[in-house]
């Protein structure tokens, strides 16, 4: 008879108690085990305001593996690892700590999942969030800050990035509208890939445009479900954070079709 295993995996923000929240999840691994409403399908997760997320496989039975894995933003030394790991072995646990070293890694050697076309005057405020936001999740995203090297052609570069990833994530605002340059070449692209290969590869995010810019733009774009980026406006930062991080992980989801757990 075949069956299959339960493993764990968390995501920890950065913080200065990262020992003890690993080691308080290691003391409570029962409630994750058990709690079947953390048996989803599901590659990546995320809450904020807890600052753990839960990461969980599909498919599971009764069994558990014993082993979890650990992603975390703060940078452990060997004294704290060795300390955790036999922590965790007392325990008869088997654990995988990865550091932000090694989602670097990743994140330079996968290929990506998608690729990032915005103007360059929105880096700050949303192309930059969503590539970090979405590598935290350990999905993988073609992303200038990321993905050029000196000595890159641009417009190869570019091309080639359009070409190999599954779908491409458009930042709509009035400074992308208004970029003649790089910003509708990439957009052309992108069209024209769409429409030789018969394929709905663009997830359009808005963000301070009307349906009226986006036809002007583009008469196709406005029939395309679009993620609507928060604004400032009559919130406070704290709100603010929260919903950018909602839409990352529904664009995490339209990505990679797991969705994020909330508990």
């Amino acid at each position: 008879m075949e069956f299959s295993t339960k493993s764990l995996a968390f995501y920890i923000h950065e913080s200065k108690d990262t020992i003890d929240i690993i080691g308080d999840i290691l003391n409570d691994v029962g409630v994750y085990i058990n709690d079947d409403s953390l048996k989803i399908d599901l590659k990546g997760g995320h809450v904020s305001d807890t600052k753990v997320e839960g990461l969980i496989e599909k498919d599971f039975k009764n069994i558990f593996s014993n082993r979890i894995y650990f992603y975390s933003e703060t940078q452990l030394d060997s004294k704290q690892l060795l300390r955790l790991y036999d922590f965790a072995a007392a325990k008869g646990l088997l654990i995988t700590i990865r550091s932000t070293n090694y989602m670097e890694n990743r994140q330079a050697y996968d290929k990506p999942v998608a690729f990032i076309s915005h103007d360059w005057k929105d880096k700050d405020k949303i192309a930059r969030p969503l590539a970090e936001g979405l590598s935290k999740r350990l999905c993988s995203v073609w992303y200038d800050e990321y993905s050029l090297r000196v000595g890159d052609s641009l417009r190869e570069s570019i091309e080639k990035g359009i070409r190999e990833v599954e779908k491409c994530i458009v930042v709509l605002t009035k400074n992308y509208l208004n970029n003649h340059g790089w910003g509708k070449y990439e957009f052309d692209s992108i069209f024209t890939r769409e429409r030789i290969n018969k394929e709905k590869i663009i997830i359009p995010i808005w963000y301070g445009v009307k349906k009226e810019d986006i036809f002007k733009y583009s008469t196709s774009l406005p029939d395309t479900i679009a993620l609507i980026w928060p604004s400032l406006k009559n919130k406070d930062e704290e709100q603010y954070k929260k919903e950018v991080e909602q839409l990352i992980s529904k664009l995490h989801t339209a990505l990679t079709g797991k969705s994020g757990v909330d508990y």
